[in-house]
């Protein structure tokens, strides 16, 4: 005699998604292009999303990726190669991606900092900006937004809106500054050659 065995439905697709491991999406790694690409001093083209050159979620999501495996705080579409107006900026796990990025309003109020950029390793360089800036852009879905930003994220905005203008951050250094940085980071490479 068979023994007939009963369970709940509802049961058994509990326990067989216990099971599963969460599916964790990979995207594609860019190659970031030095200071000597042409495309880092050409402004860019607005993003339509009406008849978008790329999917906008893969490509901004590509963007944080690379800038995340370089331990970046900002990326340019064009320090990757591409002539996309979109920019990425955050940390930890938290980025966002501005398309067709604009600033309304700055503060008065400067402050001069360091800066870096992926595209020039090892260039720490003091750049003047304003300290307060207020922002609009889209965001992925083409939604457009608008946001006030301070301190490093206001600075940020303003490095990585440069690169879409096709401006970089040593020509917003003061010419001796530039000279100091260059020379220092020369030495940095020197030095690590030897090691």
């Amino acid at each position: 005699m068979s023994e007939m065995i009963t369970f709940n439905i509802d049961d058994q697709v509990s326990r067989s998604l216990k099971k599963q491991e969460p599916v964790v999406q990979k995207y594609k790694l860019f190659e970031i292009y030095g200071e000597d690409h042409p495309l880092l001093k050409e402004p860019l083209r607005e993003f339509d999303f009406f008849n978008p050159p790329v999917n906008p979620i893969e490509f901004a999501s590509s963007l944080v990726e690379t800038c995340k495996e370089h331990k970046g705080i900002g990326l340019s579409a064009n320090q990757c190669g591409f002539n996309h107006r979109v920019f990425v900026m955050g940390s930890g796990e938290n980025y966002v991606a501005f398309f067709n990025p604009k600033i309304v309003s700055a503060s008065e109020s400067e402050a001069h900092i360091v800066e870096g950029c992926l595209s020039y390793p090892l260039l720490a360089l003091r750049i003047t900006r304003p300290e307060e800036i207020v922002v609009e852009y889209q965001d992925f879905n083409g939604v457009k937004r608008t946001t006030k930003y301070t301190g490093i994220s206001a600075r940020c905005f303003q490095h990585e809106l440069d690169h879409m203008n096709g401006i970089v951050y040593t020509s917003r250094a003061k010419p001796l500054a530039l000279k100091f940085g260059l020379e220092r980071r020369k030495k940095m490479i020197n030095k690590l050659r030897l090691k």
